[in-house]
């Protein structure tokens, strides 16, 4: 399968997956090939680069592709065919609503917070203390770029996931996080929304370490509240 330039201009990046993975399934890229520049696949799409970088970044999220800067975007050597579940890319692709999106970070976000208050370790608490700790180096060194409290809030998240100990809790998040990333950005953007940021996640840690499950039930409700009304 060839790839086409893209007809439908009004959901560029769900084409743009679409078209890639069907390209990878019917073979035409092999694992650990390198995709083409991103200039070419901007030009034989007929996309422009940042519908082309959120598709990437959706097909990294989920293990499909590889991208290693300076060297450019692979194909990983090693797919499971399970990452071209239908739930999945229905996740991905299906049109969005702020209510559902919500209701769904509370549903996993409060069943992250309460495994993790199980079998989080020491290490795993010092890990994302440490994550909290640059978010505010940043913060308190006058750093203006969006993007990289975005992508640290996004690893606070996977980290607490991982202090869960349990594969498929770190996998679903990890698959599902992609979705939250546009939210993420737009709260970090409003008025005090990083500072927020901050408190709230400080205040998730201290609950993981006093192993609270009554207030973290309360506390993941009462942060997605603040940025919800």
């Amino acid at each position: 399968m060839a790839l086409t330039r893209i007809k439908n201009q009004e959901s560029l990046v769900n084409e743009i997956i679409i078209q890639l993975s069907q390209a990878i399934l019917e073979g035409d890229f092999k694992p650990g090939d390198k995709l083409l520049s991103e200039a070419q696949l901007c030009e034989k799409l007929g996309v422009g680069r940042n519908s082309l970088r959120e598709a990437i970044k959706m097909l990294n999220a989920i293990g499909v592709l590889e991208t290693k800067r300076g060297q450019g975007t692979f194909l990983a050597k090693e797919i499971s065919h399970d990452v071209f579940n239908p739930l999945i890319f229905k996740l991905i692709l299906e049109p969005k609503c702020a209510k559902d999106i919500y209701e769904l970070r509370v549903l996993l976000e409060t069943m992250v917070i309460l495994m993790a208050i199980k079998k989080a370790t020491a290490e795993d608490i010092t890990e994302v203390k440490t994550i909290v700790l640059k978010t505010k180096e940043l913060l308190e060194n006058g750093h203006n770029n969006i993007e990289s409290f975005v992508e640290l809030d996004m690893q606070f998240h996977l980290t607490v996931a991982k202090a869960t100990h349990n594969h498929l809790v770190e996998t679903i998040l990890a698959t599902v996080i992609t979705i939250f990333e546009p939210f993420i950005k737009k709260v970090l953007l409003s008025e005090n929304g990083i500072s927020l940021s901050i408190k709230n996640h400080t205040n998730l840690i201290q609950i993981i370490e006093q192993k609270n499950i009554i207030e973290a039930m309360n506390a993941v409700k009462k942060s997605l509240d603040e940025f919800m009304y």
